[in-house]
């Protein structure tokens, strides 16, 4: 076991009756990494996590921490904290008792109860509501009541399990960005389920993408967006067009592929050979309006739509019977007086993937 992970999950296997959950899933979390477990809903991705906790046991597999192996330990012996999507909040207690909770159950001196609860209120920003019921706070303090309570037992693995989805967009970002901060600045090991990629690649310095069970992809959020290892990585990080073809050509590390749109120039590291069906996919971000003079691929189009949403504009763009996307911040779209256009993508733009 390599130093620097602190926790392992390896080869879990967990099935409901004839319902394979989990299948055959391993996860490395190195310490105080940030570490987010990404997808759709029945991904298994909050079985995982729950796994971990010590909340489900697995049919197979091993949960390790610091190199022992947990797997049989009650969640109480596991020096986890989780933080729950629905807040889990004792009504009858006020904010300063439901943080003090968890010390009291491990009998901590009164003075040191009061001293680390005060400490984490000033984190979470909530020292003025400390005598306040839960039903008298706002979702996003009550939500920063939970993170608290988590944090004032100083747990060595901090597990969130889609702690913003019952939150509006504007409480959302607040919290993420508190959530940020607050792992920088203590360094706790936290793993993190959400569906949301945007939120998945702000806060993770490591991202496992979860599909049917399987882990189908892992590595650093820019790497899954910029060169993703599959088509299904690929979906699932954003909008993207896709477009089958042929390779037509491979020099070096240059492919070039015949496609419904024309030929398509891409740089790549992975081997295709001439004759290969492939599917070229291009994210509509990555599209010029208008081309670069040194695109590598430059493409006559008509414009079929422009719609301005405030803080992008997405384009329909076509060419031949292909239609595709492009979209564009609007510091720098010009709407042209012409439906005729010229786009531009980089070969480096382009990803590449076996049909």
């Amino acid at each position: 076991m390599i130093d620097s992970i602190k926790l392992a999950a390896l080869n879990i296997i967990k099935k409901y009756k004839d319902t394979t959950v989990l299948n055959n899933v391993s996860i490395n979390v190195k310490k105080s990494q940030f570490f987010a477990l990404l997808g759709p809903s029945g991904s298994g991705k909050t079985t995982l996590l729950r796994v971990i906790a010590g909340f489900v046991k697995p049919d197979s597999g091993k949960v390790i921490v610091d190199g022992k192996d947990i797997t049989l330990e009650p969640p109480n012996k596991r020096k986890m904290a989780m933080v729950f999507q629905n807040f889990s909040l004792w009504p009858h207690m006020t904010v300063f008792e439901n943080i003090a909770f968890g010390l009291r159950v491990k009998k901590l001196a009164h003075h040191l109860i009061k001293e680390k609860v005060t400490r984490v209120l000033d984190m979470v920003h909530l020292e003025q509501y400390s005598s306040k019921k839960p039903q008298n706070l706002s979702g996003g303090q009550q939500q920063r009541v939970a993170l608290a309570r988590a944090l004032v037992v100083e747990p060595e693995i901090l597990l969130l399990d889609e702690p913003l989805s019952n939150l509006d967009a504007k409480l959302r970002d607040e919290l993420r960005q508190e959530i940020k901060i607050l792992h920088r600045d203590l360094g706790i090991t936290t793993i993190y389920v959400t569906h949301d990629q945007k939120e998945a690649m702000y806060l993770a310095d490591i991202v496992a993408v979860m599909m049917n069970g399987y882990i189908i992809g892992t590595d650093s959020p820019e790497n899954l967006y910029r060169r993703p290892s599959s088509l299904e990585v690929a979906r699932f990080f954003g909008e993207i067009n896709e477009f089958t073809g042929i390779v037509k050509e491979v020099i070096g590390n240059n492919c070039y592929i015949d496609t419904y749109i024309g030929e398509i120039k891409a740089e790549t590291d992975s081997n295709f050979v001439k004759g290969e069906k492939v599917i070229a996919c291009i994210r509509p971000e990555m599209i010029q309006f208008p081309a670069n003079r040194d695109s590598a691929n430059k493409i006559h189009c008509q414009i079929i739509k422009i719609e301005f949403t405030g803080t992008l504009i997405y384009v329909t763009l076509k060419k031949n019977s292909t239609t595709f996307k492009g979209i564009f911040l609007p510091a720098s779209f010009r709407s042209p007086e012409s439906k005729e256009c010229m786009i531009g993508i980089d070969a480096r733009d382009v990803l590449i993937f076996k049909a």
